[in-house]
């Protein structure tokens, strides 16, 4: 099964609280009513298996977790306050791993203001971590992953690849960054927001699928891919384009801004490392499109490969690099008009 099936399955056995805010699925963390405040609430668990984080270096492990942690809260417009964390150590981690460990997150809670205020702690053949955070909304309402009819500019916060190609590659996961520039012009400007935990194209089809009256168009051409990605995926033998694909988190923020934004709000946004990758529409058929230099590529009619659904990685890779070949090589472009 898909993970968005898991997770819907699971969730139906439960009922919803008058106090909970958004609808299953709608935003990157839940939002939950205490007294006159809202709150976002989030828990991630990752493990080198299911998440493909490497522990060689644990202080940028530990940073990695937090970031990973706190993506939802940043994607749910919350400004994070309070943090916890179940650690489970390999039982091979020394002094020197363990402070690294603890120094990554720590630098990052300090970057973004939250508490550590406890969690639980064990040991194991290999790491696992579960991050619990809770944030404040402070503007008038959560972002959600729901886009208005209006027509709208989708940006990205960073460049992407390069968490993909270290998983696809086995090489160490790079450090994730936080973007707290870009964050905070998001709460002010953006209508919409996603993070890229499960990869861009993850990201790309779940907004199609919670907006199903709307035209989302993806320009291939206009994404940015961080450095080196482009060289590693040609010495590898894997398409560039599989790094969008891939299920690796890269933790970027995927957003939405209305189209008739005023100029300095784009110049702040580009000014802060984000970049403009596509459009929505509602004047459109509705779908999912990817277009190259403005002609049309190709129309996704299904998610990326699921990691979940393959036997192991090498089938996994399998998978990604066939369905890249399908929507970013396969045919000739077209006038997407």
């Amino acid at each position: 099964m898909h993970e968005y099936e898991i997770i819907r399955r699971i969730a139906g056995a439960f009922p919803r609280h008058p106090q909970q805010q958004n609808d299953l699925m709608i935003c990157d963390a839940e939002i939950i009513r205490l007294g006159d405040e809202l709150w976002a609430l989030t828990m991630d668990e990752f493990s080198p298996e299911e998440d493909l984080f490497t522990g060689d270096d644990p202080e940028t492990l530990g940073a990695n977790l937090a970031t990973a942690t706190l993506s939802d809260l940043l994607a749910a417009g919350a400004e994070p306050a309070w943090y916890m964390h179940s650690m489970t150590l390999p039982r091979q981690a020394d002094r020197i791993w363990l402070d690294k460990l603890a120094h990554g997150i720590g630098s990052v809670l300090a970057q973004t203001g939250c508490a550590l205020c406890g969690g639980d702690l064990g040991t194991a053949g290999e790491w696992r971590y579960c991050g619990f955070a809770m944030g404040r909304i402070t503007q008038e309402k959560p972002l959600t992953r729901i886009i208005p009819g209006a027509p709208q500019t989708l940006w990205v916060s960073g460049p992407f690849g390069d968490a993909n190609i270290a998983a696809l590659t086995r090489q160490p996961t790079p450090r994730f960054e936080l973007r707290l520039e870009t964050v905070r012009l998001v709460r002010e400007t953006a209508t919409a927001c996603i993070d890229t935990s499960g990869g861009l194209f993850d990201a790309v089809w779940l907004l199609h699928e919670l907006n199903p009256g709307l035209c989302l168009e993806v320009a291939i051409d206009r994404i940015p891919f961080a450095s080196g990605t482009d060289t590693a995926a040609r010495q590898s033998g894997i398409p560039v384009e599989a790094c969008l694909l891939g299920g690796a988190g890269e933790y970027e923020l995927l957003f939405a801004v209305p189209d008739n934004a005023d100029n300095a709000v784009e110049r702040a946004l580009y000014d802060a490392g984000a970049t403009a990758i596509g459009t929505v529409r509602s004047d459109a058929a509705a779908g999912l499109i990817i277009t190259r230099h403005g002609r049309l590529l190709s129309r996704m009619s299904q998610p990326p490969p699921c990691p979940r659904g393959a036997a192991d990685m090498d089938e996994y890779i399998r998978e990604v690099i066939a369905a890249t070949n399908m929507l970013f090589h396969a045919g000739r472009e077209v006038d997407a008009g």
